[in-house]
């Protein structure tokens, strides 16, 4: 069997099996996940959460439907999960049912919690906080999307490191004159609304909303939602992560060199310096020749470590 590709971010580029959902940002949802079941209580994992996993089952395992058992519990009541349509920092582990051989080789990284993915493997994602470990039992019919091939029924074992919301969260600020409207809907996506065709003279930002999380310093890699809307073509998003399926990974620096050649904007970066975690900032960059300008949303999700990269 070979595993499907584009689950996880590596080298910088987020990647998803299809575009994030819009759902909320939290855990709506979460009461009614997929259950336990036989199959799911029968794997067992031992070895530190984050650490290397060694798992076992009676094989073969068949399951009907998705089971999902939660194997290293987050006690507290409190402890943020991604939610529909999150993103999760997560290492795991597939196996084939049938045999209980391992698919490939134990993965990390960032995965976008996407509506088309299957169900239980949404509800594991979406539904589980940092430092839990969670096994899913996927039947066949599932299976078969995530590995080519597959027999019968796959087990997937995530241990959770780390989660980041879909959109930013905090404090709403007053809107500042002389920037262009920026309006969100229910599920926190913005809108930008450019009210005057003249461009500024110099790049400049405004706090749309203030989060609450940690500080933004110099180097840090941030896991970014982005829209954008130029004042040449105001009708027109020019980059929208809401619609292409999946945040970015930008670099918040002054130093333009370090982000030549990606998709992050130069001279951005600097305005998400001193940023708390959770902000939507507004950004507008003139054109080096003047004549026009973009606008450009950012929601910082959160600050990705250097492992997840």
């Amino acid at each position: 069997m070979r595993k499907l590709p584009a689950l996880i971010l590596s080298a910088g580029l987020l990647l998803s099996l299809a575009a994030c959902s819009t759902g909320a940002n939290a855990a709506d949802g979460c009461s009614d996940i997929t259950a336990p079941g036989q199959a799911s209580e029968s794997v067992s994992v031992t070895g530190d959460v984050g650490g290397t996993q060694t798992v076992s089952f009676p094989s073969p395992l068949v399951a009907d439907s998705a089971e999902l058992s939660t194997v290293v519990s987050n006690d507290d009541p409190d402890a943020a999960v991604a939610g529909f349509g999150g993103i999760v920092n997560t290492s795991y582990s597939i196996y084939d049912g049938q045999t209980g051989a391992a698919v490939g080789s134990p993965s990390t990284g960032l995965i976008a919690v996407s509506d088309t993915l299957p169900q239980g493997l949404q509800d594991a994602l979406a539904c589980a906080s940092a430092g839990e470990r969670v096994a899913l039992v996927l039947p066949n019919e599932d299976a078969a999307t995530i590995v080519q091939g597959a027999p019968g029924s796959v087990v997937m074992v995530f241990d959770v490191e780390r989660t980041y919301p879909h959109s930013a969260s905090g404090t709403p600020q007053p809107a500042q004159s002389g920037f262009p409207a920026v309006v969100r809907d229910e599920t926190g996506r913005p809108g930008i609304t450019v009210t005057s065709t003249e461009a500024p003279d110099a790049a400049e930002s405004a706090l749309l909303i203030k989060g609450d999380g940690d500080t933004v310093a110099e180097g840090d890699a941030l896991l970014v939602q982005v829209t954008s809307v130029s004042y040449a073509e105001p009708r027109r998003a020019s980059v929208n992560t809401w619609e292409e399926g999946s945040p970015q990974l930008w670099l918040a620096s002054d130093d333009t060199t370090k982000t030549t050649g990606s998709k992050q904007p130069a001279g951005i970066g600097q305005f998400l310096i001193g940023q708390p975690v959770g902000s939507q900032v507004l950004v507008v960059l003139p054109t080096d020749d003047g004549s026009s300008a973009t606008a450009w949303v950012v929601d910082v999700l959160g600050v990705v470590p250097p492992a997840a990269g």
